[in-house]
């Protein structure tokens, strides 16, 4: 009991427990995301001694061999300094190379798309200025890449440049502002004129003969309409989850699913997830391949709230 209460009161565990525990405090208090952005680096750190220990674990099934053993290399360095030693390198060159095979695994899911490193800054400086109070920010990078990116290498990733093009409907950049065709060619709906409408003083420049080369205007405008649709629900609990649903496909359509979900046995019409989410009213026909517009819709939310939001709030903390 004695060498158990000597050894947690050395000054070394004393200096690394008390100073892992200001350091945990000091991120939280800072924290501009309530915890998340903590709870993420403390998993960062998790995934690195996870590398560690698989690259430990894997140096000891290959060296299996008693000769490999470090305990007796060290023993033997003692007496015969320059072959032990040699040896000593030579695992230590195989573990560095099983760490950087392990590392990048273990930090895969933080990398971010390319432009996000670009783009960021400026898409936080948007938020911040027309949505101060977003209660998680970084969800508004988990839209753009939602929006943007068929996979994170992808060219339309990040990219202002990004268009998505068919004989009946555009969308433009990295929120996808969309205008849609009627069979005959004319425009039956176009997004970009009503925000033009709507917010002249952010976004009179805004037209279809600049909206590939303004980033500025494209990140600004996600912003204004993923907070106003965020807006139309701010007495739900769920209010950003429903914001993004109408986002994607209008709020109009998901006011009449949280109708239907109160309708429902069961159903709170305040929560997206498990709720809401179950009522889908809009067209189940195919529309890009064998995905419906409810498909689509549902999948938007998802991958922005689960799936696409992990990687981001890290980031953007540290901006």
């Amino acid at each position: 009991m004695n060498e158990i209460w000597n050894y947690i009161t050395r000054h070394r565990a004393v200096f690394l427990f008390g100073g892992t525990l200001l350091a945990a405090w000091a991120s939280f208090a800072s924290d501009p995301d309530n915890g998340w952005a903590t709870a993420l680096g403390g998993l960062a750190m998790l995934q690195g001694i996870w590398a560690v220990a698989a690259s430990h674990w894997v140096r000891k099934k290959l060296l299996d061999y008693p000769s490999a053993d470090m305990s007796k290399l060290f023993e033997m360095a003692g007496k015969e300094p320059t072959g032990a030693g040699l040896a000593l390198i030579a695992i230590s060159i195989l573990l560095v190379g099983l760490l950087m095979v392990f590392s990048p695994r273990a930090h895969a899911a933080e990398q971010l798309p390319a432009g996000a490193a670009k783009y960021l800054p400026l898409l936080k400086a948007e938020q911040q200025r027309l949505w101060p109070d977003h209660p998680h920010p970084a969800l508004l990078a988990s839209l753009v890449e939602q929006e943007s990116c068929v996979t994170l290498r992808s060219r339309g990733c990040w990219n202002p440049g990004a268009q998505l093009k068919t004989a009946r409907e555009e969308g433009a950049g990295v929120g996808q502002i969309t205008r849609a065709y009627r069979a005959d060619g004319s425009v039956r709906f176009d997004a970009l004129a009503g925000l033009r409408d709507q917010y002249g003083g952010e976004l009179g420049a805004l037209s279809w003969s600049t909206v590939y080369q303004r980033p500025d205007l494209q990140f600004r405008a996600l912003v204004l309409m993923s907070r106003d649709s965020a807006r139309q629900f701010r007495a739900a609990p769920a209010a950003l989850e429903f914001g993004d649903a109408g986002y994607n496909g209008g709020p109009a359509g998901v006011q009449r699913e949280r109708r239907a979900c109160a309708l429902a046995t069961g159903c709170n019409p305040g929560q997206w997830f498990g709720n809401v989410e179950l009522h889908c009213l809009k067209s189940r026909e195919p529309l890009y391949g064998s995905r419906s517009a409810c498909d689509i819709n549902r999948e938007h939310v998802r991958n922005v709230f689960q799936v696409r939001s992990a990687k981001y709030f890290a980031a953007w903390a540290s901006l």
